[in-house]
């Protein structure tokens, strides 16, 4: 049979379920909340190995390009010092040359003085044709062998220069006008070089002379010669062929 509570007894049980209730409901909303915090933290967690996972990768990306750094540093190090070697060596080289280079200049510049000698006594000895021009040649080499600042090298090559020149004339035939006192006037001749074998030349009246070496003096020369020196002289102007010429010859040596 059931019991039936009265009114005041079912205020009473009604007021301690409430009481019960509440503590419960508190006790959800607080594991609620932990629960929360603590997934909060998790994620705080997480984000900071992240951080620490991307750190530790930029780390080691950075430490591998600081060993290739190295790597690269090293064999450079090692190509320089062969270069540093090589010049090493090349300096070396370079001091003994130049510790020869007293000995050298001191046996070249005599050698240098007496081929200008030569030059000058082959000038000397030789027909008197050009005589400003040659004599101006031989004052250069003097000058560039007293000059201080002037390289056995560039004497060198002047003195050989100037024997080009010289070699030139026994090689070719030429012809200039010249002013001669002939007879005790000035005359406008027209001067004529064979090679070294004859120097002549021509009046404008047709009369010919060559030099004599033995003597120094002028020669005259038979008519029969002046077809033939005319005939050079257009063949040297390009006014004519070559063709053979026939000239004075005389025989040349130096003593």
């Amino acid at each position: 049979m059931k019991k039936i509570l009265s009114p005041a007894r079912s205020l009473i049980a009604a007021a301690l379920i409430a009481g019960l209730a509440i503590p419960a409901h508190a006790q959800l909303r607080e594991a609620l909340s932990v629960g929360e915090a603590a997934t909060r933290k998790a994620e705080q967690v997480q984000d900071q190995i992240n951080q620490l996972d991307d750190d530790r990768s930029d780390m080691v990306r950075e430490y591998r390009t600081l060993l290739q750094r190295r790597d690269a540093a090293e064999l450079f190090a090692k190509q320089q010092e062969l270069v540093v070697q090589s010049q090493r060596e090349e300096i070396a080289s370079l001091t003994e040359q130049l510790g020869s280079i007293d000995d050298i200049t001191a046996q070249t510049v005599p050698m240098l003085l007496s081929m200008v000698e030569d030059l000058k006594m082959f000038v000397a000895a030789d027909l008197p044709f050009k005589k400003d021009i040659r004599q101006s040649r031989l004052d250069g080499l003097d000058a560039i062998m007293k000059a201080p600042n002037v390289p056995a090298s560039e004497q060198y090559r002047l003195i050989m220069e100037a024997y080009s020149a010289e070699m030139e004339y026994g090689r070719t035939v030429s012809t200039w006008q010249e002013t001669m006192t002939i007879d005790g006037n000035p005359t406008n001749v027209d001067m004529f070089l064979y090679g070294r074998v004859a120097y002549v030349y021509l009046t404008p009246n047709g009369k010919a002379a060559r030099y004599d070496r033995a003597s120094g003096e002028w020669q005259p020369l038979p008519g029969s010669y002046v077809p033939e020196i005319q005939q050079a002289i257009r063949v040297a102007q390009g006014k004519a062929q070559q063709v053979v010429l026939f000239a004075p010859v005389q025989k040349f040596s130096v003593q």
